[in-house]
């Protein structure tokens, strides 16, 4: 895993060279604008190929792994790779989803600051991606597991105020499970309610159900 994500790296920093020296040709030949978009292009599909590939690489590495410790070695591998991409294709198309698998590699090794980080970067440079109920939720999962459940319970509330999918009612769920975990009984027993009431026939409905016979 690590010689694979090193050979990423050097095709990043190569790419950056080609880059540096096809513009200068480009602005001398007095055809930058029809460069540029061609170039973009060449970018995003470059970007697109790594972040599968890091992805793909992962999966293999994980799955080959004897040890925990070769899982986490290869999840911190693929951690630094994702961070080149961040740093060096930040004006890709693939670089949200780049941001949002940083995040995610992160909680994997339960390394919680840094995920929160990431998904927390997501957010405020790209607010209006469709990515962002799911990497609402990935970050109010993060602050549960650090034991910060209002913060978990914001995250959770505002999927429920401004999206209208699949997560909403999830996202009651979750937020009842933070209440229930702060002892604010009288809000979990909402937010479980709104669960059911939203999607009755849900595997949600049906945990809300139960804590609800729990609770009350």
């Amino acid at each position: 895993m690590k010689e694979a994500v090193l050979n990423v790296v050097k095709t990043l920093n190569k790419y950056k060279v080609y880059i540096a020296i096809g513009v200068g040709v480009a602005i001398a030949a007095g055809g930058g604008s029809a460069f540029f978009i061609t170039q973009k292009a060449k970018k995003n599909e470059f970007a697109w190929q790594n972040l599968w590939k890091i992805n793909n690489d992962l999966v293999t590495a994980v799955q080959q792994g004897k040890t925990e410790k070769d899982k986490t070695a290869a999840l911190n591998a693929t951690a630094e790779a994702f961070k080149y991409m961040r740093e060096n294709l930040s004006s890709s198309s693939a670089a949200p989803w780049v941001v949002f698998q940083l995040g995610n590699v992160y909680y994997r090794l339960k390394n919680y600051d840094e995920a929160i980080r990431a998904y927390s970067d997501f957010l405020s440079s790209y607010s209006g991606h469709s990515l962002v109920p799911i990497v609402k939720q990935s970050l109010g999962y993060a602050y549960e597991e650090k034991g910060l459940f209002p913060e978990a319970v914001k995250q959770f509330e505002d999927i429920s105020a401004n999206s209208h999918n699949f997560l909403v009612a999830q996202g009651n769920w979750d937020a009842g499970r933070c209440y229930e975990k702060l002892g604010q009984t009288s809000d979990a027993i909402r937010s479980y309610t709104k669960t059911i009431e939203l999607s009755p026939n849900s595997n949600w409905a049906t945990m809300a159900q139960y804590r609800l016979s729990v609770i009350r």
